[in-house]
């Protein structure tokens, strides 16, 4: 009878581990998704002079950015500045119009913590989080990815991501992020835009710029990479 009480007792101990685990997980994931909007909020970038937003991406030396928001070409300068103030220079290393894409150079590295860029594309349906630019009052959005799919305006994109972000003008570049904090597209436009750009297919092209970059004797700021012009 002591064995049957001790083992019905462990049982309901078990139990109630679980469901208090169960509970602090749920307590848990606010925090958790806050601290992943602050992460995104830093790794925003605004263009100067501010009309667009960039992502700090990779190896912290790179930006990800909207193409149509480059006004120079490949090898030319293009500034940014953090949501701190601090303005980091740096080189337009690629300009990808058909796709909408871009890659800045800085001359240093980022002191903020740089996003991964996803290698796949992300799945209708799938939750995903977007803060905007960071220079002007902006609330963070938990936004659904409603469908992939053709838009006029990106001739060179089959599967842009409809999203139900609602963007203001000048959110150009801002990103798009997966829960995991990959960057997953770019705003296509502001004013209530909820298009993407995917950033999949730059992912390999960062992945060069970075190995580049880390050879002994790489310049960082100077140099153009293949990339299309505008």
């Amino acid at each position: 009878m002591r064995a049957r009480r001790l083992s019905r007792l462990a049982g309901v101990l078990v139990v109630a581990g679980l469901v208090a685990c169960g509970s602090s997980k749920k307590q848990e994931e606010p925090e958790d998704t806050q601290q992943a909007f602050l992460t995104l909020r830093d790794a925003t970038v605004t263009l100067f002079p501010g009309h667009c937003a960039g992502v700090i991406v990779e190896d912290g030396h790179h930006a990800l950015t909207a193409a149509h928001c480059i006004d120079v070409p490949p090898g030319e300068r293009q500034p940014v500045v953090l949501r701190s103030g601090r303005m980091l220079s740096g080189v337009v290393k690629v300009v990808d119009s058909m796709r909408d894409l871009a890659v800045i150079r800085f001359d240093e590295a980022a002191p903020v913590r740089p996003l991964h860029v996803a290698t796949t594309l992300p799945i209708p349906g799938e939750g995903l989080l977007f803060f905007g630019r960071t220079d002007r009052p902006n609330e963070p959005q938990e936004v659904e990815l409603k469908r992939l799919g053709r838009c006029p305006s990106l001739p060179g994109v089959p599967q842009a991501l409809f999203t139900s972000l609602d963007g203001e003008k000048g959110d150009s570049g801002a990103p798009v992020v997966d829960r995991q904090l990959q960057v997953v597209g770019l705003v296509h436009g502001g004013a209530a835009c909820s298009i993407a750009t995917p950033t999949a297919d730059m992912a390999p092209v960062l992945d060069t710029l970075v190995a580049e970059l880390a050879r002994p004797g790489a310049e960082q700021g100077v140099g153009g990479s293949g990339g299309a012009g505008q």
